[in-house]
Parts: C-alpha cells; sequence; structure tokens
C-alpha cells in the first residue's frame, strides 16, 4: 500500500512538473529549496542545483543567472567555494543581461565567499557593490543584509564608527525593526550596547522567518557583543542558540569560534570544566592555524586554573609550536616577495643594459658613416677626420671603461644582498651572539672598504681579491642560511701579495655558482683556487651543482648566463688598452653516471704590482 501511494504521489509531481513552463519549473525549484534550507542544506542544494541545471538547458541568461545566484548561495553554505565562484563569474561576465535585483545577489554571494576565508578586503569591496545593485532595485531586503555584513565586517576591523553606520542603516532598511525599536536606540558611535540593541531589534524582526542563516550570523555578532560587555551569560546563551541553528542546517562556517567563545565566557566565570569541554569540541574542528593557536593558548589558560599544570604545559608547547610555524610561513612569504622584488630589478638593470649597448652600436654605425663621407671631400679632410675620428673613439672607451666599472660596482653593491645581510647580522645581535655578529659585520666591513677601493684601481693583488671572495661568500651563506659551504685557496707557489690581477672579475661568477648551482640543494660546495700556472694565473670557481646538458646549444646559454656581456667588454676593454688578455672558459657536467657540477677557469697573465 506504501509503495503505491509513493508510486501516485511521484506521477502526480512528474505530471506537475511536465505541465509547467521553464520559467515555472525553476521557480518551483527555488522555492522548494528556500522551504528546505532552514533545516535540511543536502536538500536545499539539490533543488537549487536541478534549478540550475534546467536553466541551462533553455540557453536563456536571465534564466540562467538567477538559477546561479541561488545555487552560488547554497553552494558557499556548504563550504564549496570554488564551483560557487564559477558561477558567480558567470553572472558577472553577463551582467549586461541581469536584473539590479540577482546582480546585488550576485555580489552579495561574492562577499559572504570572501567574508568566510577571512579577506575581509575583498569582502568588503563586494558588499559595498552590491549596496549599489540593491538601491537600483529598491530591494529593502538586500540593502538590510548587505549593511549589516559591512557592520560585522567592519566590527571585526576594529573600525568601529563605521561599523556602527551600517548597522545603523541596516535598522533603516528593516521596516519592522524601523516602526517599534527607534525610539529607544540611540545610533551614531557604535557601543557595545548600541550593537546589543541593534542585534535584538534584528532578531525580533527575523523571528516570523525561515531563513535561519541570517538568524545565526545575528545571533554570533549579538554574542560579541556580550562578550565585549563582559555579560559572560547573556554570551553564552547567544553562542549556543547560534550553534543549534548551524548544527540543524548542517552549516560550518564560524562554527569553531562560536564553540571557542563559549569556551572562553564560560572560564571567564570560573566555570573550569565546562569551558574545556567547549574549547576542546572547537579545537576538533578547527582547521586555520592562527584560530588553533587562540584555542591552544585558552586551553592553557583553563588547565592553569584548573591546576592541571602538566596538561596546561602540553597546550602551552603546542601554541608556541603553531606560533612559530605562523611566523615561518609569514617569513617565508617576506622573503618569497624580496626575491620577487630583486629578480624584477634583475631584469631591468639587464634591459637597460642592453639598450645602452644598441646606443653604443648606433653610434659606432654613424662614426662609419661621417667617416664614408670624408673620404668623398679629400685625402687631407680624410685624415682629418681619422684623426679627430680616433680621438673621439678613445674618449668613449675611457668613457665606456668608466661607465662599466661603474655599473658593476653598483650589481656588487646590491641592495638586496646587503639587506638580507644586514637582517642576518641584526639577528645575532639581537639573539647577544658576540662571536658570529662580530664574524660577519668584519666580513661585512670588509667586503665594503674592498669593493669601494677597488673600483678605481686597474690591477690588485691576488691576496686582495682572496679576501674579497672570502667576505662576500660568507655573507652570501649567512643570506642563504648555510645552505653551502665554501672554501678559498691560494697555491703555495704562488706570490700572492705582489702579484696582480684585474678587480671585479671574480665575484661575478661566484654568485652564479650560488644562483645557478647550489642555491636549491643540500650540502652544496663551492671552492675558489688561485693556482700558479707558469706564465698566467688561473682562477678557478667550482659547484658541485646540477650543472647542465653537454648540448650546443646549452652550452652557449650557459656561456651566455656566466660570461655576462659586461664582463666581455671588460675583456675587450683590457685587450685593447692594456694589452692584457682574460680567457674564460666553462666546463659543466650533467651525465647521470659522473659527477656533476660546473667549473669556471679564468686565465690572468702574471704582472706584477
Amino acid at each position: 500500500m506504501k509503495n503505491s501511494v509513493c508510486v501516485f504521489f511521484v506521477c502526480s509531481l512528474a505530471l506537475s512538473v511536465f505541465g509547467q513552463s521553464d520559467t515555472a519549473l525553476i521557480e518551483n525549484y527555488l522555492e522548494q529549496a528556500s522551504l528546505h534550507s532552514t533545516q535540511h542544506q543536502d536538500s536545499a542544494l539539490y533543488y537549487s542545483n536541478k534549478a540550475y541545471q534546467h536553466a541551462r538547458t533553455t540557453k536563456d541568461t536571465a534564466l540562467m543567472g538567477r538559477a546561479a545566484y541561488y545555487h552560488s548561495y547554497y553552494l558557499i553554505t556548504n563550504g564549496n567555494y570554488a564551483e560557487a565562484e564559477n558561477l558567480l563569474n558567470f553572472n558577472r561576465s553577463h551582467a549586461h543581461a541581469l536584473s539590479d535585483a540577482v546582480l546585488g545577489g550576485t555580489y552579495y554571494n561574492y562577499g559572504t565567499r570572501y567574508y568566510l576565508d577571512e579577506v575581509y578586503d575583498q569582502a568588503l569591496e563586494n558588499y559595498l557593490l552590491s549596496l549599489r545593485y540593491y538601491k537600483e532595485a529598491e530591494n529593502k531586503r538586500g540593502l538590510m543584509t548587505a549593511n549589516l555584513q559591512l557592520g560585522v565586517v567592519y566590527s571585526k576591523l576594529g573600525k568601529t564608527e563605521l561599523a556602527g553606520y551600517f548597522y545603523d542603516q541596516s535598522l533603516h532598511y528593516s521596516e519592522k525593526a524601523k516602526k517599534k525599536h527607534t525610539q529607544t536606540i540611540s545610533y551614531g558611535i557604535e557601543s557595545s550596547v548600541n550593537k546589543i540593541a541593534v542585534s535584538i531589534a534584528m532578531l525580533k524582526e527575523l523571528d516570523q522567518e525561515p531563513n535561519n542563516r541570517i538568524k545565526a550570523n545575528v545571533l554570533y555578532n549579538l554574542g560579541l557583543s556580550y562578550l565585549e560587555n563582559e555579560q559572560w551569560e547573556d554570551a553564552i546563551a547567544s553562542f549556543k542558540k547560534s550553534v543549534d541553528l548551524k548544527r540543524q542546517m548542517g552549516v560550518a562556517d564560524l562554527l569553531d569560534q562560536n564553540l571557542f567563545y563559549i569556551g572562553q565566557a564560560y572560564l571567564e566565570q570560573g566555570e573550569t570544566a565546562s569551558a574545556i569541554d567547549y574549547l576542546l569540541q572547537a579545537r576538533t574542528i578547527s582547521e586555520k592555524r592562527g584560530r588553533r593557536a587562540a584555542i591552544e593558548l585558552v586551553l592553557q589558560r583553563a588547565y592553569e586554573q584548573k591546576g592541571d599544570y602538566q596538561t596546561a604545559l602540553q597546550f602551552a608547547k603546542r601554541y608556541g609550536q603553531l606560533k612559530d610555524s605562523l611566523n615561518a610561513l609569514q617569513e617565508n612569504d617576506r622573503i618569497a616577495e624580496i626575491t620577487s622584488q630583486f629578480e624584477t630589478e634583475k631584469q631591468a638593470a639587464e634591459i637597460a643594459l642592453l639598450e645602452s649597448e644598441n646606443s653604443l652600436q648606433a653610434s659606432k654605425l654613424a662614426n662609419q658613416k661621417t667617416l664614408l663621407w670624408a673620404s668623398i671631400i679629400g685625402v687631407v679632410l680624410l685624415l682629418i677626420a681619422l684623426f679627430f675620428g680616433y680621438k673621439r673613439y678613445q674618449t668613449k672607451q675611457k668613457l665606456q671603461f668608466s661607465e662599466l666599472t661603474r655599473k658593476l660596482l653598483q650589481m656588487q653593491l646590491n641592495p638586496h644582498f646587503l639587506f638580507n645581510a644586514l637582517n642576518g647580522i641584526q639577528y645575532f645581535i639581537k639573539q647577544n651572539d658576540t662571536q658570529k655578529s662580530s664574524k660577519y659585520i668584519r666580513n661585512f666591513s670588509g667586503l665594503m672598504r674592498n669593493i669601494l677601493e677597488n673600483s678605481v684601481e686597474k690591477f690588485i693583488s691576488v691576496e686582495e681579491d682572496a679576501e674579497t671572495i672570502t667576505d662576500f661568500l660568507a655573507l652570501q651563506q649567512l643570506v642563504h642560511n648555510n645552505s653551502f659551504s665554501y672554501r678559498v685557496q691560494i697555491d703555495e707557489s704562488l706570490d700572492a701579495e705582489n702579484l696582480s690581477i684585474p678587480p671585479m672579475f671574480t665575484q661575478p661568477f661566484v654568485e652564479n655558482a650560488i644562483i645557478h648551482g647550489v642555491q636549491h640543494m643540500e650540502n652544496g660546495e663551492i671552492t675558489v683556487q688561485y693556482q700558479d700556472s707558469g706564465s698566467t694565473i688561473s682562477v678557478a670557481i667550482k659547484d658541485n651543482g646540477k650543472g647542465v646538458a653537454a648540448t650546443s646549444q646549452n652550452a652557449n646559454s650557459l656561456h651566455k648566463s656566466m660570461g655576462t656581456s659586461i664582463t666581455k667588454q671588460r675583456m675587450e676593454n683590457l685587450l685593447k688598452s692594456e694589452n692584457y688578455p682574460v680567457t674564460l672558459e666553462v666546463i659543466s657536467k650533467n651525465e647521470p653516471h659522473e659527477p656533476q657540477g660546473t667549473t669556471v677557469m679564468l686565465t690572468f697573465l702574471k704582472k706584477y704590482l
């Protein structure tokens, strides 16, 4: 008998649905979703999805937008933010075809999605956009809820006057509350008493309405106001009602916060057992690290108040671990931001250098044209032009040498490297580690002195170059958290004090060994060796990084990366101006069964100071 009744009911429902128009059918599904939303969120989600899927078959943008707005609301309620955002993005991209009421609801749902994720700036932006469309549509209920949520967000941000303003606006658009309560509530500055009065007025208006989700949010905000006013029992009652409504609807957002505040209020009243019970419930369901840390801290207080110091110590340790983890994440974000800025500025510097090379090339072409025209005029004028052209060429070479030296000095005094090095030194000073802080201050001052002094010299001793590289590697090791080791060696047979090499040649390749060799590996190792090779001095910079596969294409790119254009120009200038050749050789291994790494070999003629 029961089966027959069910079959009859299903057939009747199917016939009634079949006879409806698309619009009526979609509205029927949405009405069913609304009826189930107060008690059965899964059913509400099912009917809203039916409405949206049917709207898609009509290919009517207005119907799809309306169904998407409602369906996204229930998706957000159930924590499915990604799918909800896809639906809202559809509405935003088809705004021209949607009504102001639907667009207001679309941006309100955007705001709620970001509010639940605690991205408050995005929440504010979208709630304010929803106000604009709700005003155009003269939708008072939408204006009431949007203003209420703006008040909630500004209250969380500590903007009390703004929060008070939007609470007042919400009450203004609530016709029942406006008629019954405006005589007894004072508006303006948002005191806890005013917030309590506004929330109570909202609850009275919502008594006859089925939307338990708004009631739960208002009760949550009322509980916060009672907490602020130290009305512990009232706060507990409000939060418990909010929890009951959320559990009836199957909604999890801010449930851990409700339970946390209940535990906190019980603790303030001295009811330790109840406080611990609710705090442990909150701890079980809380997922955000920041909230977990706050819960662990209050649990520590609760167990101390209970006299269970051993358990209190355990929660204190967990709080410390969570806090350290949060600090580490923030530090990683800061380092990533600094690294990104450094890479951007480095690329800009390389572009500027290429532009200067193009400008120099254009200038050389202009000189060649001038010489061509001068040859036509006559031998005498040609000789004069060649003479002045040669003088001008020499001047440009000197200017170019000075410019290259300035740019190289600028690259060596990289502000991000200096900033990170000073930050590391500051850390050891704060830790009262005098040995390490003194060591790195010596390295830093030595590096600065050598760079500034050597930048005006054409040749420096091998010993001075080795000191500069040692200080540079020590500071790089500090910046990279000791992720690699290094050695700087000078052959005993080499007269390092009297033999000289050009300054600032070795350091760029040492920096490349760090960035392109050992930066992202464990147990990285860099070796810099100064060797006596008969009539020449060899400087080998070796790393045990991943190397580069030995193809012609990779070899060219490696040579371009490590033999930068600025170093290439310096080699050409030294050959022309000082008749001093410098050779560069790059050996990189990336074979599966052989030791990997890259070796850069610089060879200089022996020259005494």
